[in-house]
């Protein structure tokens, strides 16, 4: 209760109580207040200032992986947490795992994917909790000159993907259904922004990319064939599921036990902007992250429709990345040496702390 409350209660009573009441009422008013501010100091004091104050979080430019992330920083949540954040844009997230284990690195913003590779090097590395579901965002485009009948008619045919990517899986799936000969998918590694001038020119036949630039493909006159959970292949959408990837935030163990309220506080600020694209008009977002991510604003909202920004991790996320590691193992994968579960990477203690109703699966 504020003085302004305690005022106005003093009025009231004062307009129609008797003086014993008022003496009560009053007592009662002051009584609260006091109760009040307490609480809002307990409350206070439970955010302990972050043991490290300047903080650099490394994540890909796009709005998958970094809504939440850039969004933050837009928004200011980070100061409000004490701390002064640099966000270090990378092109695509094959390259966090590398980047991460050159030891320069404290926050990633990457699948949890990542931690299992990292682990499979013997680098301690915790996901710490997730900020997105992406599998809408990640795309397979056809060229504009490919003339497609069937699944089957794209062996042989040349797929731009850098190497690495999580699309992999639903091509993969995708295979699977339509009977397609998943070795005879002849890839071609090209980074993102180098996919659609190439599928423009004709170097390749398909690209498999995702968000934005599998818009900058259909721009320049592809056709958007499949995503993890889309398909238009048999000319209408229809749901599928062919992959779950995820979006969330990795942190190096030791950095993590020598730091927890730091790593809490970005927890916080990234909870905080997931609550705020999901309770406020997509346009919103689109507008604060226009800038940051360097994607239209008029592109950004259709796009960011296609994500689940959500820090839950239910049955259906952890079967989706248990999906995904065992791909990730598979030899003619190679991603990791040993197949690994959620349970090998999930650090959830901080996320259990902050915010209990978004562990949901049992066992963790």
């Amino acid at each position: 209760m504020s003085i302004v409350s305690v005022v106005a209660c003093w009025r009231r009573l004062g307009a129609s109580g008797s003086g014993v009441e008022l003496f009560v009422g009053v007592a009662f008013c002051l009584q609260a207040m006091t109760f009040t501010i307490g609480s809002s100091a307990v409350a206070e004091g439970e955010h302990t200032p972050p043991e490290v104050k300047q903080v650099e979080i490394w994540a890909v430019r796009d709005p998958q992986e970094a809504a939440a992330i850039a969004l933050a920083g837009e928004l200011g949540y980070y100061k409000d947490e004490g701390l002064n954040a640099t966000i270090r844009w990378i092109v695509s997230g094959t390259d966090m795992a590398s980047l991460v284990a050159s030891g320069q690195i404290n926050f990633a913003g990457e699948s949890a994917l990542t931690s299992a590779i990292l682990k499979d090097k013997g680098i301690d590395i915790r996901y710490v909790m997730p900020t997105s579901n992406i599998a809408g965002t990640q795309c397979v485009v056809v060229g504009p000159n490919l003339k497609i009948g069937s699944p089957k008619e794209l062996e042989g045919k040349k797929i731009g993907m850098a190497a690495g990517s999580g699309v992999a899986i639903a091509i993969g799936n995708m295979a699977k259904q339509y009977g397609v000969d998943y070795t005879k998918l002849v890839f071609v590694n090209l980074q993102p922004p180098d996919q659609a001038p190439a599928l423009s020119r004709g170097d390749i036949d398909a690209m498999a990319v995702w968000q934005p630039w599998a818009l900058a493909g259909i721009k320049l006159g592809g056709k958007l064939y499949f995503t993890g959970n889309r398909s238009y292949i048999e000319g209408k959408e229809q749901p599928v599921n062919w992959m779950y990837l995820d979006g969330g935030l990795n942190v190096p163990g030791k950095f993590l036990e020598k730091n927890p309220n730091t790593v809490k506080a970005v927890m916080r600020a990234l909870l905080r902007a997931t609550d705020y694209i999901n309770n406020n008009p997509l346009e919103r977002s689109a507008e604060l992250l226009s800038q940051p991510l360097n994607v239209p604003k008029e592109d950004l909202v259709p796009i960011m429709k296609q994500n689940i920004y959500s820090a839950d991790i239910d049955q259906t996320v952890v079967d989706g990345l248990t999906e995904l590691m065992a791909f990730g193992a598979d030899p003619k994968i190679g991603w990791t040496g040993k197949k690994f579960t959620p349970k090998d990477v999930y650090d959830l203690r901080f996320l259990k702390e902050l915010a209990p109703e978004h562990v949901k699966a049992s066992g963790f």
